[in-house]
Formats: C-alpha cells, sequence, structure tokens
C-alpha cells in the first residue's frame, strides 16, 4: 500500500479518495521517522483504518514534536469521529489521556471498529470518547496540552464556526497547542467531496444543484448512501485557508506553522473568471497555533 493511498483513506467519513495524495507526499516522507513512536500495523487488513490508526497520528505527532510531546498529555480530538485516529495516538504514543467528541453517535462504534483490525478486546483507559451537542464540548472544565482537528471544520455549520475555536480555545492550557487540517477544500477540484462518485474537477462549482443532485443519484444505486453524501456536501461551510488562518487568529491563537497544498490542474476559463486562482487550487491547509493570551 503506497503512502498516497493510504493518506487517502485518512480523511475517512467519505472524503473523496485522492485529496490527501498529492497533500501529504512530500511532507510524510520528509519529516516522519517511520520507526518512532507508532501503534503497530502488522496484520491491519483494511488500508482505511490503518491510514486513521496508525498514518494520522504519526502526522500530528511529527508537527507537535518541535513545540511539545504527545507523550504524558491531555490530548484533545474535535471531531472524533469513530475515534480510531485517538486510538491510535493512545495506543503508540503514550498520552496522559486522549478526549474525542464528535456530534454524531460515531464515538460509540470504536472498539466494534477497533476490534476487526487490532487484538484488542477493551480500550485503553486512558481513551475517553464522547458524542456531544454542537458547539459544546463533554466538560467546560476539563483541559487539555494539546488539540487538534483532522478534516473536521469545513462541516462546522458556519454560525458554530467561531464558537468551536473560542471552546477549544478555553480548552487548552496556557502555551497548549492547536492542530487544524481541512482536506479538500471546498473550492478546489475536488472540494465537493463527493468526487469517488463525481469525478469531474470542480463539478459542483460548474454543475446547476438540482443536476448535481441528480448526477449524485444516478451514480449511487443505494439511495441511503446518496442521501448520507448529497447531505454531506449541501452542509459543507465553504472556508477558505485564508479564512481559517485568520478566525483561528482572531480566537486568541499565535500561528505558529501553516502548510498548504495545491494541485496541478488548470482551473477552466470560465472559473477563473469568478474566482482567484489560488482558491481553487489550494485543496488543503494545515495550521498549528499556540493558546495565547488569557481566558475566563
Amino acid at each position: 500500500m503506497t503512502i498516497e493511498r493510504i493518506l487517502r483513506r485518512a480523511l475517512g467519513r467519505q472524503r473523496p479518495v485522492s485529496a490527501m495524495a498529492r497533500a501529504y507526499r512530500s511532507a510524510l516522507t520528509a519529516t516522519i521517522n517511520l520507526k518512532e513512536g507508532r501503534p503497530v500495523s502488522a496484520g491491519m487488513e483494511d488500508p482505511h483504518f490503518k491510514a486513521r490508526h496508525v498514518d494520522v497520528p504519526a502526522i500530528l505527532a511529527d508537527w507537535f514534536r518541535p513545540h511539545s510531546r504527545i507523550q504524558d498529555a491531555d490530548v484533545l480530538d474535535f471531531g472524533c469521529g469513530e475515534g480510531i485516529a485517538a486510538l491510535g495516538l493512545a495506543l503508540g504514543f503514550h498520552p496522559r489521556r486522549v478526549v474525542g467528541v464528535d456530534i454524531m453517535p460515531d464515538p460509540a462504534r470504536c472498539l466494534e471498529v477497533a476490534k476487526k483490525n487490532l487484538p484488542i478486546e477493551s480500550l485503553p483507559e486512558c481513551l475517553q470518547l464522547h458524542q456531544v451537542e454542537p458547539g459544546h464540548l463533554h466538560d467546560s472544565e476539563d483541559r487539555f496540552d494539546l488539540a487538534y482537528s483532522w478534516s473536521v471544520f469545513e462541516h462546522v455549520d458556519q454560525t458554530l464556526l467561531d464558537r468551536s475555536l473560542a471552546l477549544i480555545r478555553a480548552a487548552l492550557r496556557p502555551g497548549g497547542l492547536f492542530l487544524a487540517q481541512i482536506a479538500p477544500l471546498y473550492y478546489s477540484a475536488e472540494g465537493s467531496h463527493l468526487n469517488h462518485v463525481l469525478t469531474e474537477p470542480w463539478v459542483h462549482l460548474r454543475t446547476q444543484q438540482n443536476r448535481l443532485e441528480d448526477m449524485l443519484r444516478r451514480a449511487v444505486s443505494d439511495a441511503t448512501e446518496a442521501d448520507a453524501l448529497w447531505s454531506t456536501y449541501c452542509t459543507l461551510n465553504k472556508i477558505t485557508h485564508q479564512d481559517l488562518v485568520s478566525r483561528i487568529s482572531n480566537n486568541e491563537f499565535e500561528i505558529l506553522r501553516t502548510f498548504t497544498t495545491t494541485q496541478d490542474i488548470e482551473p477552466p476559463a470560465e472559473l477563473l473568471d469568478v474566482f482567484q486562482a489560488e482558491a481553487l487550487t489550494t485543496n488543503q491547509v494545515v495550521v498549528l497555533a499556540r493558546a495565547s493570551g488569557t481566558v475566563a
């Protein structure tokens, strides 16, 4: 399994299958020590699980390492899904705690999914997973050293973007670190999150919305799956990489590092007449920030 194919699947939750391939190819091969601090992956047959369980935690550790370390830290996974990346951190990097939160019921499936891929009968004591209400965490008094969100903030309701960032900031101890990653960004070629079934680049920006839905439902025979995909698309908040960085900075964070990737594909002329080329070609943003100021 190539790095590119593994990391495509790291996006999970019906993310497009190629958004991550170009995004982390050079960064991963240049910076991640494959012999250090990784959960055991031998015998994992599900590449989707392996990417979330092994590779995503390794990327997180690599980004945090120059400023902090996961070992003995309290870590918040904001938008944890089934908690597979959080489980990888808990098993492979020896934090004090990993707490995952998600507005969907997915966290309840963590052990069920993990047992299909790992020789475990229970989740580690240091891992806590919670379903929460939108705009809330599991406990307003809990505090963390590190926090991250992996391909989550493009799905946060527009009205809750700043509130969510403020919640994360309030949950961090002084000097705590926050990493946010989004791929694919909405205006990029695969930004519809539908390109694994509708492969035309920028199809969502070039197609009338009712026709786009018709195309999706013709391509996906299962009505439940088609409903879920259409709902995912309709609730994308269209955040840009500049807006994400700005919002993080405006919510009492100091930006330490940003990373963007672009696609080697020329946008069509009709889109360039409407959108900036940078918005159309930037498909990923990663932001590392440190909590600054004080929290009441």
